[in-house]
């Protein structure tokens, strides 16, 4: 596939207080192909992930948010500087822990403004590619539906502020049932938040659903072109219970009687068992499920072709390059699906690419290095 001519997005300046193992740190980042490299447990995952932190506004690896503040901190920040054909733009995400209650506020800004935290996924796209991911295809739904979530929220702002809204009544809709169950009162309070469930998990429905329509003719292509033909892939929207794919009135509708058939069925496990948290996106290879039909090598490449249909689309509809990040992933490929994936790369140049590697990395293809680092300890330097 040839190159489209579009307009590159970079991380310029990186700046990072107190992230992790990182005190205080400030590099700039080259706007081709970044190569770090260093031993294990150095900080070169957490220096990506701080890129990832500061463009989507929340961490895709942490489980707990705190964890992301340095050790014996209340506070972290991570600020970069972003060009863009337009015009630079500075963003900045901080962390704060609430010194009575424990929890960890976040802020955001754009240019020195506050901002909502919705307001910076999208400004400097990403495609994130960590070694897990790897294991999508065969792992369990929530890897795949956080693949669409993320994506999503930088295609679609609007549904970045509906996802958070959604996983916030969730929350409070199982404490509920669990109330509930143990013969606590507020029926009434569990219908309303059924009815904003239900009004928010169509909405989330038919965005993912529509994302899914988009991604695969892109996904489909790059399989093609890995495999020489070979192989035909196709991606499904698979919700947990029959929904219209794109009309939100109907899916709104139909949630909400699918709330009422499962009622009891909540009530005895004190769990919300309807929603898009329960969805899955499906991988067909060749018209048959590629959880039990692909062989690991042919997942691995249905990984690849997907991430690469994540650039593609991101390029059609915003009109920008993003910023592919690329998590020690190298090593875990065999040296043929190395090669497909640089010259996947290469193909969609030019493009700001951010690598780590625990190996010397000389070889890579058709990619040309423009800057290399060296982590070590929380410090980096100049290769």
């Amino acid at each position: 596939m040839s190159a489209v001519a579009t307009a590159v997005c970079a991380v310029d300046k990186l700046r990072l207080y107190q992230f992790r193992n990182y005190a205080e740190l400030t590099i700039r980042f080259a706007s081709g192909v970044n190569v770090i490299s260093g031993s294990n447990a150095q900080g070169k995952t957490n220096l990506l992930e701080a890129v990832a932190t500061l463009t989507l506004t929340r961490s895709p690896r942490a489980a707990v948010v705190g964890d992301l503040l340095g050790w014996g901190t209340d506070r972290c920040a991570v600020e970069a500087t972003i060009q863009r054909p337009d015009a630079p733009r500075t963003l900045a995400v901080h962390f704060v822990r609430d010194v009575t209650t424990g929890r960890v506020g976040r802020s955001a800004m754009v240019d020195g403004k506050p901002r909502r935290a919705s307001a910076l996924p999208g400004v400097c796209p990403v495609v994130l590619f960590w070694p897990e991911d790897l294991l999508v295809v065969k792992a369990g739904p929530e890897g795949r539906r956080r693949l669409l979530d993320t994506l999503l929220a930088q295609l679609e702002p609007r549904i970045g502020d509906v996802l958070t809204r959604y996983r916030r009544v969730l929350v409070q809709r199982n404490a509920l049932l669990k109330h509930l169950r143990a013969g606590g009162s507020g029926r009434e309070t569990l219908n309303g938040f059924t009815r904003e469930l239900a009004g928010l998990g169509a909405r989330i429905h038919a965005s993912r659903a529509r994302l899914v329509q988009a991604l695969d003719p892109h996904a489909a292509r790059s399989l093609n072109e890995l495999s020489d033909g070979r192989e035909q892939l196709q991606l499904r929207y698979a919700p947990a219970h029959a929904l219209p794919s794109l009309d939100e009135e109907h899916a709104e509708r139909a949630l909400l009687d699918a709330f009422a058939q499962h009622a009891a069925e909540e009530f005895a496990r004190a769990a919300t068992l309807i929603g898009p948290h329960r969805d899955d996106l499906a991988f067909d290879i060749n018209g048959r499920p590629a959880r039990t039909a692909a062989s690991q090598g042919q997942q691995r490449s249905i990984v690849l072709a997907v991430k690469m249909a994540e650039v593609d689309l991101v390029r059609e509809r915003a009109g920008l390059t993003p910023v592919v990040i690329l998590d020690d992933v190298l090593s875990e490929l065999d040296p043929r699906r190395r090669s497909d994936l640089l010259l996947l790369l290469a193909a969609r140049a030019p493009q700001q690419v951010l690598l780590t590697t625990a190996e010397p990395l000389q070889d890579l293809g058709t990619l040309d290095v423009a800057r290399r680092f060296t982590v070590r300890d929380g410090q980096i330097s100049d290769a």
